[in-house]
C-alpha cells in the first residue's frame, strides 16, 4: 500500500508514519498545496496513493480544500469511482458540520477524531482492503 499524509502538525505525521510503516510505504506533507501537487505527480506518474491521511485545520489550503482538489484531479483523469484513493479525514474538527462536508462534499470515506487510535485506523484501512 501506499499512503500519503496530509497535516501541518510534524508529531501527527511522524504518528501516522509509524503507525503505517509496517503496512505501507509513506510520502507527508505540511500543507495542502504540497500534499495537492505530490497527490498530483503520483498520479500522472501512473503510481497513485491508495490512501491518504489529511487534517482538516492547516493554514493556506485547508483539509476541506485540499480534498475537493484531489477528486478533482481524480475526475480530470477519468478514473473510476473503484480506483479512486481512499481518503480519511483525521482532525481535531470533528463536529457535525467538518464531518458533513468531509463526507459530501468532499467525498472522504472515513473521519477519524483525533487523537487518533493506531488500531482505529489500521482496522478502517482492513475495511477497505488496503492492508490484511
Amino acid at each position: 500500500m501506499k499512503a500519503l499524509i496530509i497535516d501541518d502538525d510534524p508529531i501527527s505525521r511522524l504518528f501516522f508514519e509509524e503507525v503505517l510503516a509496517p503496512h505501507a510505504s509513506t510520502l507527508s506533507t505540511a500543507t495542502g498545496a504540497e500534499g495537492v501537487d505530490a497527490f498530483n505527480q503520483a498520479l500522472c506518474s501512473g503510481s497513485g496513493f491508495d490512501a491518504v491521511l489529511v487534517d482538516i485545520r492547516m493554514p493556506g489550503m485547508d483539509g476541506h480544500q485540499t480534498l475537493e482538489k484531489i477528486r478533482t484531479l481524480e475526475r480530470e483523469a477519468s478514473l473510476k469511482p473503484n480506483a479512486e484513493s481512499v481518503v480519511i479525514m483525521v482532525s481535531s474538527q470533528n463536529n457535525a458540520q467538518n464531518v458533513n462536508r468531509a463526507f459530501f462534499q468532499g467525498g472522504a470515506m472515513s473521519f477519524l477524531p483525533k487523537p487518533v487510535d493506531p488500531e482505529e485506523l489500521l482496522g478502517e484501512l482492513r475495511k477497505f482492503a488496503l492492508i490484511g
